[in-house]
């Protein structure tokens, strides 16, 4: 499955502040999650769009390219268990030695406890 099949980006300055002060949020030790339903009107054809923030403070440029990899390989990964109609904004929190399974697990869990996957994938990660 590709990408454009699975997530669009968000773009607009205007999306991002929206998802960042008006979301619900969910946080761990490796990332913090928020979460906007997508206003009526926008044409993401059923997908849910991914907005990344990292900052410098976050670390180099290679550090920062590689944790925004990391994510969208664990929303690829994860794609076929998500329920559309979601702006998702992730964070890095103390990511800098995460490997891939890490970004994946972190995100299937905030992101059911969030309500963004599908009914039956939600209930798994609240039994393990």
């Amino acid at each position: 499955m590709r990408a454009s099949e699975i997530y669009a980006p968000l773009r607009k300055r205007a999306d991002f502040r929206r998802v960042h002060q008006q979301g619900r949020r969910k946080s761990d030790g490796l990332l913090q999650v928020r979460v906007a339903a997508q206003p009526p009107g926008i044409a993401a054809g059923g997908l849910i769009r991914l907005g990344m923030l990292v900052t410098k403070k976050y670390g180099s440029a290679v550090e920062r390219n590689r944790f925004k990899r990391l994510v969208r390989a664990a929303i690829r990964a994860l794609g076929p268990e998500f329920t559309p109609g979601w702006d998702i904004l992730v964070l890095p929190r103390e990511a800098h030695q995460a490997r891939m399974a890490d970004v994946e697990a972190s995100l299937r869990a905030l992101l059911g406890l969030l309500g963004v996957m599908r009914r039956e994938q939600a209930g798994e990660v609240g039994e393990s």
